[in-house]
């Protein structure tokens, strides 16, 4: 069966604090193998997912590369969701000469000749937002995130993007990933204390829905103090009541709201397999993507060793969802289309801010800052 098929790792969770959002990249992993395996497979063979779930937790991550690599006889693997989880599983895809397919935003300032990022890097989310919130909000800002490495270096580049702009920093502070009451009172207190003009929330898994609920109920207002989360998604939002989601923002190059036939075809098919009632994310639109262009690189090299597959997957490009995207050979990250969007009394994305060209990713913030003066539609105001 090996000799018949192209073996790949997918190694996301279904269980855990991420459980929610990681099922959403599972499912979005699993339509883009179905979709090339209806087509014929690459060169007459298909592709044989083998899946793994390390629960959220970092070491499982680990233990399961490792197997994925040494027993599975994997070279290449579809995963992580959190930079913790990220960064548990690199030095194994290294050590063994794998591939690993990242598909979430991450806070940048990182590379590795074996991942490919195709989630957004900080100068295709952080910039973008940080111009919106300034432009319509203010320039306080509180700054409130999980106790791990994505949230402190996330709220780092966020709070020197709102220095830039002339804004402040009005608190920040940090919560464990397993979220009790107490450490909700005591966001709601120090919000209440500092009197910010916009929230920045880096709070991860199961603790944004008590965090928003939290925040509605102590009768913070999101059309005048809204919280903006790059780590919050339509898998959240769906479980909130429309009349607390609504208001608050999020930035992303996908959102199942977009007016493009691709967006379309991408959502019907993945409800069709997951439920009328489910939405894509962000990071499962990259998931889906990064698969097709791992194939079209597959076709042409013919192999998925390391030293093949890296100069084919320079020369190729793909039509996803959000646009056409390809992947920078200089820095293993991924070109994509920065967009802003605000929740509706629906509890829809309505996109408020749409780039005319897409953006080349700068992993180490070297150009970084809001330039108002770059193409762009603003498709609504506050």
């Amino acid at each position: 069966m090996r000799d018949k098929t192209w073996r790949v790792g997918v190694l996301f969770s279904e269980t855990g604090v991420t459980g929610a959002i990681e099922r959403t990249q599972r499912a979005a992993t699993l339509q883009a193998i179905r979709e090339i395996n209806d087509d014929g497979g690459i060169g007459g063979r298909l592709i044989e997912p083998i899946c793994h779930d390390p629960a959220s937790k970092p070491a499982q991550y680990r233990e399961l590369a490792l197997k994925l690599c040494d027993e599975d006889r994997v070279n290449v693997v579809f995963g992580c969701h959190m930079s913790s989880t990220r960064k548990a599983t690199l030095p194994i895809i290294e050590a063994r000469g794998a591939l690993l397919f990242y598909p979430t935003l991450y806070e940048g300032f990182e590379y590795s000749r074996h991942c490919i990022y195709t989630g957004a890097a900080p100068n295709q989310n952080s910039v973008q937002l940080v111009d919106y919130l300034t432009r319509h909000y203010g320039k306080r800002v509180f700054l409130v995130g999980s106790n791990y490495v994505y949230p402190y270096e996330s709220n780092r580049i966020i709070a020197d993007l709102f220095l830039r702009e002339g804004g402040s920093i009005a608190d920040e502070m940090y919560v464990p990933l397993d979220l009790e009451k107490a450490h909700i009172v005591k966001i709601m207190d120090r919000i209440q204390a500092s009197k910010p003009d916009v929230i920045y929330s880096t709070i991860v898994g199961a603790g944004i829905l008590p965090f928003l609920t939290a925040f509605h109920e102590a009768g913070f207002s999101a059309e005048t103090l809204p919280t903006a989360s790059q780590s919050t998604s339509e898998a959240d939002f769906a479980q909130l009541p429309p009349h607390i989601a609504a208001g608050h923002i999020t930035a992303a190059p996908f959102f199942s709201t977009i007016d493009r036939p691709q967006v379309r075809d991408f959502v019907t098919k993945y409800q069709k397999a997951n439920g009328a009632d489910t939405f894509p994310t962000a990071p499962a639109e990259a998931a889906y993507f990064q698969v097709h262009l791992f194939a079209a690189a597959l076709k042409k090299a013919g192999s998925t060793s390391l030293n093949t597959l890296l100069p084919a997957l320079a020369d190729i490009e793909f039509d996803a969802p959000q646009g056409m995207v390809r992947i920078d050979p200089a820095t293993n990250h991924t070109h994509l289309w920065p967009r802003v969007a605000k929740i509706d009394v629906d509890g829809r994305y309505t996109v408020v801010y749409e780039p005319t060209e897409r953006v080349a990713p700068d992993p180490y913030m070297l150009r970084y800052r809001p330039d108002r003066n770059t193409p762009e539609t603003n498709l609504a105001t506050a």
